[in-house]
């Protein structure tokens, strides 16, 4: 197909143009070819999924925090203390896909190495985009995998409070199948990630009402109203906990960044973000025959979307079952991609001279 194709509500681009173009854009910003394309790839791969919150509408944050120089294109990543299944790994300062990368992979490594399992944590990082990514690189390797986060922007109260200290903090967990797509729960800890009210504010379409409420804490489906107001916790307080927890897991091993030391990664140009991650890589072997861990998930998988079904859903879905649906789909027929988003990509190819597709 061609690079663009117009679609009904929004245009599609073929995911190698996609890809190519912001890959384009980071080296032009000075990363290396290899990193360039790593994170170009992860972020497609976002929108390809239907997670278009953490895809290339984040592409033009990350080009401008690359051109001012306070994210690097060419980080120091470093181990600075490890033990022979943990390590602490300074990021710096680079985009966090590329860290979160280099990081996840040491601890599949680590846990291939001991046969036991590994976990890393990372500290001055940046925002990395899908959590997904990261703990799918464990479950080709017959592990579990774990990816959690702590958010670049503060935007949700304490359960109670009225002023803004934690983020969204998401964590993704993947369990190998055999033979089919993994079992992949990616969430963040509120209603709703950010980045789709983001994306909804560019669409100027409104957002559904529990998403967020606006700075005085009333409840809004105006997307604008509620990037300067803040995002509800899932579940009420047991939200609050969930994130409070992802967030302390994510930098408390590290020194990254929490609370009143994140910065604004939209607002900020000053000071680096030092955001933490956590990535954890599973063995099963260690703890069950792996015959039986992949018997025993099918049986599970089966009965989970055997269940007698309420009236008029057709499909019971697996976590992750539906983003490998719409992946299939849109590597056919390309990747929607709303008009706003677009304009603001073809903006910021301008800026560097490189053309969108």
């Amino acid at each position: 197909m061609g690079a663009i194709s117009e679609d009904r509500p929004h245009p599609r681009l073929a995911a190698d143009a996609l890809t190519g173009f912001c890959r384009n854009l980071f080296a032009a910003a000075g990363m290396p070819p290899g990193d360039a394309l790593l994170a170009a790839r992860m972020l497609v791969e976002a929108d390809q999924r239907g997670v278009e919150s953490h895809g290339v509408v984040r592409v033009p944050i990350y080009v401008e925090r690359l051109l001012r120089g306070i994210m690097a294109a060419k980080p120091d990543i470093r181990i600075v203390r490890q033990t022979r299944s943990t390590s602490v790994v300074d990021g710096g300062n680079g985009m966090g896909q590329v860290v979160g990368a280099w990081a996840m992979d040491l601890a599949i490594r680590k846990a291939q190495a001991e046969g036991e399992p590994a976990f890393v944590s990372v500290r001055n990082s940046n925002h990395f985009g899908a959590a997904a990514w990261f703990a799918e690189q464990a479950v080709t390797h017959d592990m579990i995998g774990f990816a959690y986060t702590i958010g670049g922007i503060n935007h949700m109260t304490p359960w109670g409070g009225a002023e803004a200290i934690l983020g969204n903090n998401p964590f993704a967990v993947a369990l190998p199948m055999k033979g089919e797509a993994p079992v992949v729960l990616d969430m963040a800890c509120s209603v709703a990630a950010r980045g789709k009210i983001i994306v909804a504010a560019k669409e100027d379409v409104p957002i559904p009402r529990g998403w967020a409420v606006d700075r005085d804490g009333v409840p809004t489906t105006d997307a604008r109203k509620a990037l300067e107001g803040f995002v509800s916790p899932v579940g009420g307080p047991k939200g609050y906990a969930l994130t409070l927890t992802i967030g302390l897991l994510s930098t408390m091993l590290s020194g990254a960044g929490f609370g009143s030391e994140v910065t604004h990664m939209y607002e900020d140009f000053e000071n680096p973000q030092n955001i933490g991650h956590l990535f954890g890589a599973l063995p099963i072997a260690a703890f069950e025959d792996l015959e039986v861990y992949y018997r025993r998930m099918a049986k599970a998988a089966g009965e989970v979307r055997g269940v007698r079904r309420s009236p008029g859903v057709e499909r019971i879905f697996l976590p992750g079952e539906r983003e490998a649906r719409t992946a299939a789909e849109r590597a056919r027929a390309g990747i929607p991609v709303p008009r706003e988003v677009l304009a603001e990509l073809r903006e910021t190819g301008e800026k560097l001279g490189i053309a969108l597709p």
